[in-house]
């Protein structure tokens, strides 16, 4: 007992008001090897309103960045409450796993933090007064929000270096743009080879992403209709409340491979802008999500090929389901690889038909 309290006495004590508590981190590449740190702590106002505070440097590294913010810092800089990583578009294309890897070796830093690549600099966006929580907590809360209920796929610092790492799967990362001094957005999905991004989804093919690489628990989409009328618009359907799931399946491994993914989703009709909502218009909403989703994610899938990148993770789920699956057998042959999706969708709820 003695020894303990002892122990208890050696303890450094850090008081929370002179400290600089790190909340949003984003970096930039400035020049060929030049790279710009910029550290987000907020400082609490009197109305309970949340001041952004920033503090930037420039270094060859990440771990100089950290040292020259450290003595611009008039209070200690601690990173245990990070929420959010920038990495700006030019720095992304260049390569982010020295990031990557220097955040998970920190032992104060959570494996659940959101890594996402900016449109532009990570440093203006930090800049912006999103609001009146603080621009870290907006930024999470953003991410958090579009993986559950929308397009994003589920991604943090431990998934994004789990499927780097791994053989048969490549990685990706959310994107997103600062609309104005207030207003942030979701870009699309940067996708990656080794650790530079290669290609980009856009914001409007996110859904058939998503339907691909992870599964809908929430979620709506629209499908539109031809309109038996020729002088009006369209028909649109929300289909909302999106349940997903994918499965992929092993045809042939021999050249050239064939496999199926096959997708199946279940949703609900919330609003219809036709005149009638009738067992067949049902039947033909059914009909023209599947064959959006085929068409879409097949048309992404060979991109996909073209690349060489693999976010499915395709491969790796074959070395779980191939005896003596050989990596580079199926590497050479994955661009030719005969990959097609199938589409099944149900309607289980349409509200009142006629």
């Amino acid at each position: 007992m003695m020894i303990s309290l002892l122990l208890n006495g050696c303890v450094h004590r850090e008081i929370l008001d002179d400290l600089n508590i790190e909340t949003a981190k984003g970096y930039d590449l400035i020049d060929k090897d030049i790279i710009e740190g910029t550290a987000l702590f907020p400082r609490y106002l009197s109305d309970k309103s949340t001041e952004n505070v920033t503090l930037s440097a420039k270094a060859s590294s990440t771990r100089g960045v950290l040292g020259k913010l450290e003595r611009r810092s008039q209070q200690p800089l601690v990173r245990g409450s990070l929420e959010v990583v920038l990495i700006g578009e030019k720095f992304a294309q260049r390569g982010v796993i020295d990031i990557a890897d220097a955040l998970q070796r920190d032992a104060s830093i959570g494996s659940r933090v959101y890594l996402t690549i900016v449109k532009g600099n990570a440093k203006e966006l930090l800049n912006g007064q999103y609001g009146r929580r603080g621009n870290a907590i907006f930024i999470s809360n953003l991410l958090n929000h579009n993986i559950k209920f929308r397009d994003v796929p589920e991604t943090n610092l431990h998934m994004f270096l789990f499927a780097h790492f791994q053989q048969g799967q490549t990685s990706f990362l959310p994107m997103i743009r600062q609309i104005d001094d207030e207003n942030v957005e979701i870009a699309g999905i940067a996708l990656f080879n080794e650790e530079r991004v290669v290609a980009e989804i856009p914001d409007e093919q996110m859904f058939f992403f998503k339907l691909l690489v992870d599964k809908y628990s929430e979620g709506s989409h629209i499908v539109r209709l031809k309109n038996e009328k020729q002088s009006e618009d369209d028909i649109e359907v929300s289909i909302t409340s999106l349940r997903s799931k994918h499965d992929i399946e092993v045809i042939s491994y021999d050249f050239p491979a064939k496999v199926d993914i096959n997708i199946n989703v279940k949703g609900i009709i919330r609003e219809y802008t036709g005149e009638k909502l009738t067992p067949q218009k049902v039947d033909e909403a059914q009909k023209k999500m599947e064959v959006d989703i085929e068409k879409k994610c097949n048309e992404m899938i060979k991109m996909f090929q073209e690349k060489k990148i693999d976010p499915i993770g395709i491969g790796q789920r074959q070395k779980h389901g191939v005896r003596g699956f050989d990596f580079k057998k199926w590497y050479a042959q994955y661009p030719e690889a005969d990959i097609k999706v199938h589409a099944e969708v149900q309607i289980v709820e349409s509200g009142t038909v006629e």
